[in-house]
């Protein structure tokens, strides 16, 4: 519990700096001439003192901070006397350090915040700068922030590409570690590519980020792999709460999206608590800047409920095509081999730029065109274009391979889809539909539960939006039409989709393969020479037990595997007598494992081989011994009690 209130201060503190970057990096695109006046002007200097002044210090942050370091300085002295476990006391301090940087760590972000809040059209946010930046700016600002994250991506750190949920899945369902360094290079390359304008969602490199501090705290505190897990979803649940200030929606997106429903009740409070640590560490810097306004729904008659199905069927359309859009322009762009693949991103942003001429409030995150569309401030054909144009943006910026979140995007797309819907609606029937800007709110819940095949988070996403819980009625209908019409007609969500790509299930068994390690089924035999004799060989084969044996040179490099059966199956031949060694029997395609991998991933490399044995490698190369399919499968039965 400690350990996930930790990462939920970290994942706080990272919505907070990469909101805080892409508004800084918005400034200086779109409104460079104001940037450059008001910093060399003689009372900025003044100014911005007097606006530090009265931020939001909250020195609680720093008494908390101080205290925590306070309970960690006795620790090894408990531990001496021996109170505590001397490694839970090691592990306590580390725990409670780690939370006072974190802590502390508001304090140059706040700064970063008010300098940004110096400058006039931050509160109208990316629309209200674009409104004023000459359209070449806006045609190339796109282009020029995707290629540089294009390059970050092929040069600098290749595994930044992505979205960032889907690492975090990636590393739940597999062993693939999540790297601190990879987290960072992919939080700048998401930040470029948001801040010039490209059509993405901030909470990908936020998730990201969250499951990084995760998987970096599970490593340093040597947990074992179902914790390890846990904190990773924590991490994952903690970026939504803070990204959105909702920590029930964040809460449900670890458990339904990241564990795909595998949780247990202490599991859960420790998911709620780091989605609420988080929540109050990123609203205490960012206020109300990435808060939608609340929508109120108020029933006009009973058959209002047969128009919120038929928009749970819109929405259910608009997350299918997102999806399939998305995929449709990464194969597309995939097949552009003569093009290098640092500059594909900056093709897609360029195409963004010329869509942004049509429809600007597609760029960037589009928070306040949500928030217009809320209201019910925004007009039929603006709410039609920018539902078109920020499909195909999005598609654009994430399908030509720029970093960044693709949760948002179906965020802003049930909004536009959603006012549009109540628009027409409230046109026939006033009656009926009374209140047309809470179809907005419940088109946000229905295409995100479309979309990710999640409806109990797009629920209670809207719940926390509107405060109100009249309107869970019409959000469960819709969400679950929506999420119920993508996973007929497509088998899978935006994340799952792409998982089975990448050859990830997510089965009851495959989860339970997945949390055991190669080291739990190794059978221990040691690694016969390649040139052990036949008579030798005859021996070993009679009297063992195990189906295989590793195959080594005379310097200990492993040749091959050897199977037992193969031999005994040649015992009849005289002509092997005199000439036959062991070499003459190794598999030299032989199935290498290492013993830190789980069951599932060497399962399906057994499989894909066709064979049923493989060699267990230590992490420095030297063979340990071999697994099988038999062992595999006890294992597991044990495991589960089947």
């Amino acid at each position: 519990m400690a350990v996930a209130a930790v990462v939920g201060v970290y994942a706080g503190i990272a919505a907070g700096l990469f909101a805080a970057c892409i508004r800084l990096a918005q400034i200086a695109l779109f409104h460079s001439s104001e940037l450059v006046h008001t910093v060399v002007a003689p009372g900025f200097a003044r100014s911005f003192a007097a606006n530090l002044k009265h931020a939001h210090w909250h020195l609680e942050f720093a008494l908390l901070a101080g205290a925590t370091l306070a309970i960690s300085l006795p620790l090894p002295m408990v531990a001496a006397r021996r109170l505590i476990p001397h490694f839970e006391g090691e592990r306590l301090r580390s725990v409670a350090r780690a939370g006072a940087f974190g802590l502390a760590l508001y304090y140059p972000l706040l700064v970063i915040q008010t300098f940004n809040g110096s400058f006039s059209n931050t509160a109208g946010g990316l629309f209200a700068l674009l409104l004023n930046a000459p359209s070449w700016v806006i045609v190339l600002a796109p282009a020029a922030g995707a290629l540089a994250a294009g390059a970050i991506v092929r040069y600098v750190s290749p595994e930044s590409a992505g979205h960032g949920v889907l690492e975090v899945i990636e590393a739940v369902h597999t062993r693939k570690q999540l790297r601190g360094r990879v987290a960072f290079w992919k939080s700048i390359a998401a930040g470029l590519t948001i801040g010039s304008g490209g059509s993405a969602g901030r909470e990908g490199p936020v998730v990201h980020l969250g499951g990084a501090v995760a998987a970096a705290l599970a490593r340093y505190l040597s947990l074992p792999r179902e914790r390890a897990v846990l904190l990773l979803a924590c991490g994952a649940g903690a970026g939504i709460a803070a990204s959105f200030q909702a920590p029930l929606a964040g809460s449900l997106f670890a458990v339904e999206i990241v564990l795909g429903g595998d949780f247990t009740v202490r599991g859960f409070a420790a998911i709620v608590l780091a989605c609420v640590m988080a929540t109050v560490t990123s609203h205490s810097l960012l206020q109300d800047a990435t808060v939608l306004h609340a929508a109120q729904w108020v029933q006009g008659s009973p058959l209002e409920m047969g128009l919120y199905l038929l928009l749970g069927l819109c929405a259910g359309f608009v997350a299918l095509a997102y999806i399939r859009a998305i995929d449709a322009v990464h194969h597309l762009f995939d097949r552009l081999r003569s093009v290098p693949v640092a500059v594909r991103p900056a093709i897609g942003g360029l195409l963004v730029g010329l869509l942004g001429l049509l429809a600007p409030r597609a760029l960037g995150t589009g928070i306040e065109s949500l928030n217009g569309a809320l209201a019910g401030q925004l007009a039929l054909g603006a709410l039609l274009l920018a539902l078109v144009v920020k499909l195909l943006a999005t598609a654009l910026t994430l399908g030509s391979g720029a970093p960044g979140g693709s949760f948002f995007p179906a965020v802003f797309l049930g909004a536009m889809l959603g006012g549009a819907f109540g628009y027409v609606a409230h046109l026939i029937a006033p009656q009926i539909a009374a209140t047309p800007e809470a179809y907005a709110a419940v088109g946000m819940g229905a295409v995100v539960a479309g979309a990710t095949s999640a409806p109990l988070t797009g629920v209670l996403m809207m719940f926390e939006l509107t405060g109100s819980h009249f309107i869970v009625l019409p959000l469960l209908l819709a969400c679950g039409v929506a999420a119920a019409q993508v996973h007929a007609l497509l088998g899978g969500s935006l994340y799952s989709l792409q998982l089975q790509a990448k050859g990830i299930t997510a089965s009851t068994r495959d989860r339970a393969l997945r949390a055991l390690s190669v080291a739990q089924a190794l059978e221990a035999v040691p690694p016969v020479a390649e040139s052990m004799r036949w008579d030798a060989l005859v021996r070993l084969v009679s009297d063992t037990k195990h189906p295989a044996f590793p195959v080594v040179s005379a310097a200990g490099s492993l040749i091959g595997i050897l199977l037992v059966r193969e031999v005994r199956a040649a015992l009849l031949d005289p002509a092997l007598r005199e000439l036959a060694v062991a070499g003459d029997f190794s598999r030299t395609d032989a199935v290498r494992v290492a013993v830190d991998d789980d069951l599932e991933s060497a399962l399906r490399r057994l499989s894909e081989a066709g064979s049923t044995a493989a060699v267990v490698l230590s992490p420095e190369g030297a063979p340990l011994g071999v697994l099988t399919r038999e062992a595999v499968l006890d294992v597991w039965r044990r495991a589960s009690g089947t």
